[in-house]
């Protein structure tokens, strides 16, 4: 699949929400993870290359993770998967859980297709996700330093669960 092809398709689908004032329903949660999970909050770490996709989070003015709570009746899988959605508006595929926060905030491997690495380190969130994200940034979890995080404690947990995530072969092309 050509560059162009995966920049065309972020396109389109920017300019088709681009004046959405709601969020779009959550795609079909994809996953390949149908564990049982006791934690009541998720987020995906996503690899982009040598670096993880993170949010701009708008009150705090830091940096976190793509996710949140569950829903009633709703996975925790299923909750990285629409959480991220929210926050990014990117449709990811939820795996393993690679760690727990100190705070309860279980984190899942979650890979993305969408050609991010050819993007800027930061970019526009999309518009419906303005509320809670001022712009997605692509960073090395090891030149951050906790005051960066919204949650300082969590840079450890963060660390060793990017370094459990393989970088898909299409990434090193």
């Amino acid at each position: 699949m050509s560059i162009n092809f995966r920049l065309s398709s972020i396109l389109v689908v920017l300019t088709l929400f681009g004046c959405t004032k709601t969020v779009p329903e959550a795609p079909f949660c994809r996953s390949t993870n149908n564990d049982e999970h006791t934690q009541s909050a998720a987020a995906c770490i996503i690899k982009v290359q040598n670096k993880a996709l993170l949010i701009k989070h708008r009150l705090s003015n830091r940096l976190d993770f793509p996710g949140g709570g569950k829903k009633d009746g709703e996975s925790l899988v299923c909750a990285a998967h629409r959480e991220t959605w929210e926050e990014t508006g990117f449709n990811v595929e939820v795996g393993e859980k690679l760690a727990v926060t100190q705070n309860g905030l279980a984190l899942f491997e979650c890979t993305l297709n969408a050609g991010v690495e050819h993007l800027p380190d930061v970019f526009d969130a999309p518009p419906w996700a303005k509320l809670e994200v001022i712009e997605l940034v692509q960073a090395d979890p090891f030149l951050l330093t906790h005051i960066e995080l919204r949650f300082p404690d969590d840079l450890i947990a963060f660390r060793d669960s990017f370094n459990k995530i393989k970088v898909s072969q299409s990434q090193q092309e």
